[in-house]
């Protein structure tokens, strides 16, 4: 079957021909259509980096007004507490501030060790809002006693003398009010009038609340949000189960983890930008940008095939009209190419049967005035003059064969008469030589008994000789009268 096919491609011009011209406009096709493509996926990237961009700006922006709000209130408690420092005033303000602030979901206002001697060792106002009941409830309590102050949301602003966000913890103490939920904290030190410290007042988000703004963020329909903290554990990711047990480090598959851990150490240092990598054996671009004050960075996971999805869509529809348009120009191409070169196929038919020795079947004049009808024409006029040429070579040869079979007739009748001619000279030397014997045998007896011979016996030898001579001259008169015939 591939023989035959490559015969018939060999034999036929025009599939050739129609052939080499789709493969050059598929070339010139490739090279126009590959660069627009290219052109259209970096443009897809560009647009998709400033999509996601945008909303990571935009994410980050409204968790930085909810911090910058929460800051703002810890940080006016802080001024104001010094000068209102009385047991039942910390559990008025703890909880006048989660009301006015409905971001808030905890206030905790925590004094030094026997700040209030009458209180004892621990004294720590706190007030905690309850959102799982589907209500909206505050309850504030002095704390029960534990050892809150190697806490770190106590512990890290006493130890840095300035206020500061705490990664996420959880809040659980046994005996105490709690949350069921994972807090971040943004922690002030509270001072007197003398710059002692004095305690520190925390307020705290819930961890929930910011994964739900994090992993809100979907600029395609597949796409995912994460959120990890100072050592890259996972604050905020689609998969809840990784959440405080995994970072970014250890959950990288290993055909990525190169990249993932130069991802996650430029997300560590607080850089931005975007990576493309494998994420569940797939080609995805991940965004990222830091929450500078916390020390946490956010990142958007967008696979590849949503982020080009459009243009796969694009590509498959205009690769299928190329492959259906180039099919639809090889027919045009191959009937035009057919049609041009007809008379070129005719001329070789032709040949061919000039070939086999077919002069008399001239072909049609051509019309056209191009080089194949002057081809054309100037093949008939060849092949009439070859034709008459073949003629004149015909009559030619059978003169030439006409006197050839004569030649032969006047050669058989010379080998006749030769034949003849020498059988009449081979009886005429037959019939010459015996008289011619008995001659010459009686002038021998003559010659040698002239003496002794009788009268009678002389007369009679004689007599033959006569015989003899006779029958030569005889012989020689028919000789005379053949040749008289002959010239005649």
């Amino acid at each position: 079957m591939t023989i035959r096919l490559l015969r018939n491609f060999r034999e036929h011009l025009s599939l050739r021909l129609g052939i080499i011209i789709v493969l050059i406009i598929t070339m010139a096709f490739a090279l126009i259509f590959g660069y627009l493509f290219y052109r259209c996926k970096r443009h897809i990237q560009r647009v998709a980096i400033a999509h996601a961009t945008h909303l990571l700006d935009n994410t980050v922006v409204r968790i930085n007004g909810i911090m910058d709000e929460t800051e703002l209130v810890t940080k006016n408690l802080a001024q104001t507490m010094p000068h209102h420092l009385h047991p039942d005033s910390l559990l008025v303000f703890t909880r006048r501030a989660i009301v006015e602030n409905p971001f808030l979901t905890g206030m905790a206002i925590s004094m030094e060790p026997n700040f209030f001697p009458d209180k004892g060792r621990y004294y720590s106002a706190y007030s905690l809002r309850d959102r799982t009941s589907g209500s909206d409830s505050i309850t504030t309590v002095r704390e029960g006693p534990f050892e809150y102050f190697e806490a770190i949301w106590y512990k890290t602003p006493r130890t840095l003398g300035t206020g500061c966000w705490v990664d996420a913890y959880d809040d659980y103490n046994e005996g105490t009010l709690s949350s069921p939920d994972y807090l971040t904290s943004y922690c002030c030190p509270m001072r007197d009038d003398d710059g002692h410290y004095i305690g520190s007042i925390t307020a705290s988000l819930t961890l929930k609340w910011l994964s739900q703004a994090v992993t809100a963020l979907k600029p395609y329909p597949n796409s995912s949000a994460i959120m990890v903290g100072r050592t890259g554990m996972y604050l905020a990711h689609p998969d809840t189960a990784k959440l405080f047990h995994e970072t970014i480090f250890s959950d990288a598959a290993p055909e990525a983890r190169r990249d993932i851990n130069v991802l996650g150490k430029a997300m560590l240092a607080g850089r931005s930008g975007m990576t493309e990598t494998i994420v569940d054996g797939e080609d995805a671009f991940i965004f990222y940008t830091p929450l500078e004050r916390t020390g946490w960075s956010i990142a958007i996971v967008c696979p590849a095939s949503d982020i080009f999805a459009r243009y796969n869509r694009l590509s498959t529809f205009v690769m299928a009209i190329i492959v259906i348009g180039l099919l639809l120009l090889l027919l045009v191409c191959y009937q035009i190419v057919r049609r041009t070169i007809q008379p070129m196929r005719l001329l070789d038919e032709q040949a061919q049967r000039i070939a086999d020795g077919v002069f008399d079947e001239p072909l049609p004049p051509s019309l056209r005035h191009d080089s194949i009808g002057r081809l054309t024409n100037s093949f008939i006029l060849m092949q009439q003059s070859l034709a008459a040429s073949v003629n004149d070579i015909r009559r030619v040869n059978e003169e030439l064969e006409q006197r050839n079979d004569e030649l032969a007739n006047a050669t058989q009748l010379k080998q006749d008469a030769n034949r003849r001619k020498a059988d009449f000279i081979h009886y005429m030397y037959h019939e010459i030589r015996t008289p011619l014997n008995i001659i010459s045998g009686f002038v021998q007896v003559l010659t040698a008994s002239r003496n002794s011979l009788e009268s009678d016996e002389v007369e009679d030898i004689t007599t033959r000789m006569l015989e003899s001579a006779d029958n030569i001259s005889r012989l020689t008169r028919q000789l005379k009268e053949a040749a008289n015939n002959h010239n005649t």
